[in-house]
């Protein structure tokens, strides 16, 4: 008895010995790793109607990655400014197409459609036109001449146009400024007739009315909807409304739903045609963005998208962002010279919060 006790007792002192020259490590739990929200899916590829955006041919020709991100992202082209009329139409008898030309025989080279914008707006008639004064009957053939000269050139190649864009002020009256208010005793005769000018030049092109703040300005939904309703029952070829969309991540988002649905009982294509969402609401010199306003951002898109995604499937068109990339947004080359960050791509190129949200609203 005496051995046993004395071996359990070494067992004991062995064992307290091995315990103190053991050192316990302290169980150390890793954080998760949490990646951002991405995706390799295109939002062109995603999407049954067309994504476009507004480009300049000195950018694709003079930026390897705004050429890139456009070819590879977008598969609808607009121009931003090379197609309007002051750019093209140069003296009576001069037009100059080279840029058109670029961007048409571009698009065609990387599987785009074109939609042309636009081919009467107030602010693009040149100088020279304005100066002449020229009187109605004048006025109208060389609009008409205009018109078909160029729709006429890129026939079967630019397969939709403006016709006109920004003829109603917001509460529905015509623009004094738009150079038809005045010179014909019926304005929305003339503009029907543009587009009957168009439609002979390309039969088979389809032709837009195109203006901003419809959602959201009654008045001018109103007078586009009479205008459409007026064509059609007078023949004239009209097939879509365009909205410009350029709101804030601050506009009313149960306005611009209500607004929408009013502009889809047209049963016209609906083409969001300019789209970018502001950040900078207050139009402040020291905005800095942040990422709580990116994301602000992101479910505006979401939101719009949604709609735009719900309308019935022979009303998509297309929806166009105005630019591809924050670092050239026309904003930032306004007047006001506030920052801003609207676009989908921000400055280097990258998919924003934004991108995302758009891709989401088509789910």
């Amino acid at each position: 008895m005496r051995k046993v006790l004395l071996y359990i007792s070494f067992l004991m002192l062995a064992t307290t010995a091995c315990k103190k020259n053991t050192v316990e490590k302290p169980i150390v739990v890793e954080p998760p790793v949490v990646t951002p929200p991405t995706s390799t899916e295109k939002i062109k590829d995603v999407a049954n109607f067309k994504f476009g955006a507004a480009v300049k041919s000195d950018l694709i020709k003079g930026e390897s990655a705004y050429n890139n991100t456009f070819k590879g992202e977008f598969n609808q082209l607009s121009a931003e400014y090379e197609m309007k009329m002051n750019f093209i139409w140069t003296a009576e008898n001069t037009y100059f197409f080279a840029d058109c030309d670029y961007l048409v025989n571009y698009a065609q080279q990387n599987n785009m459609d074109v939609h042309g914008h636009t081919l009467l707006w107030y602010k693009s008639f040149p100088e020279w036109f304005k100066n002449a004064n020229y009187d109605t009957v004048t006025f109208e053939n060389k609009v008409k001449t205009f018109i078909q000269t160029v729709v006429g050139r890129y026939k079967g190649k630019i397969k939709s146009w403006d016709v006109a864009n920004e003829i109603f002020n917001d509460n529905g009256s015509l623009r004094v400024e738009s150079q038809i208010q005045g010179k014909f005793k019926d304005p929305i005769a003339f503009v029907g007739r543009c587009f009957k000018y168009a439609n002979e030049a390309d039969p088979a092109a389809k032709l837009f009315y195109n203006d901003y703040s419809v959602v959201l300005a009654a008045g001018k939904r109103r007078a586009m909807k009479e205008m459409a309703v007026r064509f059609k029952e007078s023949g004239v070829p009209i097939h879509g409304l365009g909205d410009q969309f350029h709101y804030r991540i601050s506009t009313n988002q149960t306005q611009i739903s209500n607004g929408f649905a009013d502009l889809v009982s047209t049963g016209l294509l609906i083409h969001i045609s300019e789209i970018d969402i502001k950040v900078n609401t207050n139009n402040v010199s020291t905005y800095v963005l942040t990422d709580a306003d990116k994301q602000k951002q992101a479910e505006v898109y979401k939101n719009i998208v949604k709609l735009y995604n719900a309308i019935p499937a022979n009303q998509k068109f297309a929806i166009t962002t105005w630019g591809i990339t924050d670092k050239y947004t026309w904003l930032k080359e306004s007047a006001n010279g506030f920052k801003e960050y609207p676009l989908l791509f921000d400055e280097s190129y990258a998919k924003k919060p934004a991108y995302f949200g758009f891709l989401a609203g088509l789910k």
